[in-house]
């Protein structure tokens, strides 16, 4: 996730900065003469880097605006343990994070693991605040940290990011005041997950905090949603008249498959739409801590857009929130993935969905691929280790006339089945052989689809069965494969058959004869066109 991509709006509204009197700046000498007595050796306070642009700098400003926020916003029937809230200049985001903050309302709270992106620093895993941190101040006051907390975490591996990053950082501080009113004696675990953050690092992540999860810790996770404009280098639907249809629409699905503890689901609509989610990594997170660590549910509260604050949709920003009820559990590991085995018709029907739905997403950036995993369960033979190719062709032109648009996958079988179909099918949009697949194409292609067994290595060319043996050429370094299928359409024998690989692998015509190296496989090919899944 480009972390240049995800900018705060500034307010439109005139946020006060009145600067003190004379009395509260002696108050204040004071405060800090005395704070400064009991606090440990080296010991220092968070200093506010956005107060008077993002919310108001004066406090009885500040604590007036979030308490009528909080009052508007609707309750949930239980209080919610953890929640995702905006991070925006109030004037925009704060009535959408107040919606989320208020399923904490009644609710025991002493501590909050706040977790947030880094906008300033690029980095992997999570960034603490520096050792003599004890506490981040608002207008509204100081917020402790629970340092024993945060040193546990410190000597965990994954912990190690720059400190520094939290001195700019807003996506913690804003969340900040509403805890203050809401939950004013709790302590706070303050985390920055960086934007180089993927789902098994934000796993490892959360399995380190799964521990600190016990009565009376709630999670805070802070992130806008979709981030639209050329200001922020991310505009598809620049100039459509339904716009903001478009982006709600993206957003409400996005922000659905997190209400979904759907991990896997949120993070392939993000990743493989280009949303800009900017705190796509902090929200991973919690996905893993909910889905192994939490029995609940979660709902979207309310879903906004700052195009509806100011009218302007050249440059907007959506917000999201949402929020989880349930309770706290022991982590729970995920069970070991299944063998893979025939696919059935409704698993062969599923994975040609999902390559249409990422196709779609990938192209048009919508919210088609979300809408797949509201619809779909990675089980089964989906949830299986496997190697795949998805096939683009041009639908009814026969092979010899140009009929492939299109064909990438894996060979070896390195994540579940749909994940690698998923991946396959976005990246055979861009097969180098051919100009990049266009949204205006898709409904004249039709996709196959290829689940491979495992590799078996055989002593030569005169093992390889046609129509029934995938075929990988090795030699000098170079590589090329071809699926089962290549020989059955273009008629070719064995002989023309490895003199083509041997020219798609960079290599002189005859190379296969002397001194490669073969592995075959099987595959279930099976295709929008009507064909079955036999084994080939």
């Amino acid at each position: 996730m480009n972390i240049g991509r995800c900018f705060a709006l500034p307010s439109r509204a005139t946020v006060s900065t009145r600067g003190a009197g004379l009395v509260e700046r002696s108050l204040a000498m004071v405060a800090a003469t005395l704070l400064a007595a009991v606090l440990p050796a080296g010991a220092s306070v968070r200093q506010p880097a956005v107060a008077g642009a993002f919310y108001p700098a004066d406090p009885q400003e500040l604590r007036s605006m979030v308490t009528e926020m909080l009052s508007k916003a609707k309750r949930p029937a239980k209080p919610s343990l953890a929640i995702i809230a905006p991070h925006a200049g109030y004037v925009f985001s704060g009535p959408t994070a107040a919606a989320a903050f208020a399923g904490l309302e009644g609710e025991r709270i002493d501590r909050v693991l706040l977790l947030g992106p880094s906008h300033h620093r690029a980095f992997t895993g999570a960034a603490l605040p520096a050792p003599g941190i004890t506490a981040f101040a608002t207008p509204l006051g100081d917020v402790s940290l629970d340092r024993g907390a945060v040193e546990t975490l410190r000597r965990k591996p994954g912990f190690d990011g720059p400190s520094t990053a939290h001195d700019p950082e807003h996506s913690l501080e804003v969340e900040l005041p509403f805890l203050q009113i809401i939950a004013p004696k709790a302590t706070i675990v303050p985390i920055l997950v960086g934007s180089g953050t993927g789902p098994d690092q934000a796993k490892r992540i959360a399995h380190a905090l799964a521990p600190l999860l016990k009565r009376g810790t709630v999670i805070v996770t802070s992130s806008d949603f979709t981030h639209h404009g050329e200001a922020y280098r991310w505009a598809p639907f620049a100039g459509m008249a339904d716009m903001s249809r478009r982006l709600l629409a993206l957003g409400r699905a996005t922000a659905q498959r997190a209400a979904a503890m759907d991990w896997r689901g949120f993070w392939n609509q993000v990743e493989i739409s280009g949303d800009t989610v900017c705190g796509v990594n902090p929200i991973e997170t919690l996905l893993q801590l909910l889905t192994h660590a939490f029995d609940g549910a979660g709902q979207v509260a309310a879903l906004t857009t700052s195009g509806k604050v100011t009218g302007q949709w050249d440059r907007s920003v959506t917000y999201a929130a949402v929020r989880f009820t349930g309770s706290w559990r022991p982590w729970k590991d995920d069970p070991a993935p299944p063998r893979l085995g025939t696919l059935d018709a409704a698993e062969r029907k599923a994975l040609l969905k999902l390559a249409r739905a990422t196709l779609e997403t990938h192209l048009e950036h919508g919210p088609q691929l979300a809408g797949w995993y509201a619809t779909h369960q990675v089980r089964g033979n989906l949830a299986a280790i496997a190697g795949a190719f998805v096939t683009i062709n041009r639908r009814g032109v026969t092979p010899e006339k140009g009929r492939l648009r299109g064909c990438i996958g894996s060979i070896v079988g390195r994540e579940p089945l749909a994940d690698t179909v998923a991946h396959a099918a976005a990246s055979a949009a861009h097969d180098p052989r051919f100009p990049p697949l266009e949204a205006k194409e898709l409904p004249r292609m039709t996709l196959e689809i290829s689940v491979l067994s495992p590799l078996r290595r055989i002593p030569g060319p005169e093992a390889i069965v046609l129509g029934r043996d995938g075929v990988v050429l090795e030699k000098s370094g170079r590589r090329a494969v071809y699926l089962p299928q290549v020989a059955t359409e273009t008629g070719w024998d064995r002989a023309t058959l490895l003199s083509h690989l041997s020219v798609k692998a960079g290599l002189p015509p005859n190379a296969w004869r002397d001194g490669a190296r073969f592995e075959v496989f099987t595959a279930q090919v099976f295709s929008e066109e009507g064909e079955q899944g036999q084994k080939k």
